[in-house]
């Protein structure tokens, strides 16, 4: 996940966007998701025109967007990656911090297909509350 975090670094860095692993850098990833966002044809009208991105290209992507997420939690907060069987679905990859698991890759998914509404920078926030508990 450290690779992935490594490639969202250099893949912000070529529309202008500097990720540090800074807990501040995490607006600016939420900024980043935006603009991806953003670029994702959402109409009908729009899917004729542009290529929509595959399934297969918004997970790696969102590997990268998690990955980077993670590795900014675990420098400031702890914690380490895990492979796991979720719910008899497969192999997921996850985030855990004591008794905590989190799923940045899959928040990352939700964020790139649903918008704003998955904001990533309010999850992080939101889960270091929980860590301080």
């Amino acid at each position: 996940m450290a690779a992935y975090a490594e490639d969202a670094v250099e893949y912000a860095a070529k529309f202008k966007i500097t990720l540090d692993y800074s807990e501040e850098s995490i607006d600016k990833l939420e900024k980043f998701c935006t603009l991806l966002y953003t670029a994702i044809p959402k109409t009908f009208f729009k899917k004729l025109l542009r290529k929509v991105p595959s399934d297969e290209s918004i997970i790696q992507v969102s590997k990268m967007l998690g990955g980077y997420w993670g590795e900014v939690l675990i420098r400031h907060h702890g914690g380490h990656w895990a492979i796991e069987d979720f719910m008899n679905e497969g192999n997921t990859i996850l985030l855990e911090t004591g008794d905590n698991k989190i799923f940045p890759v899959g928040k990352a998914y939700k964020r790139l297909t649903n918008g704003p509404e998955d904001n990533m920078a309010h999850f992080y926030r939101y889960m270091t509350q929980e860590l301080k508990k």
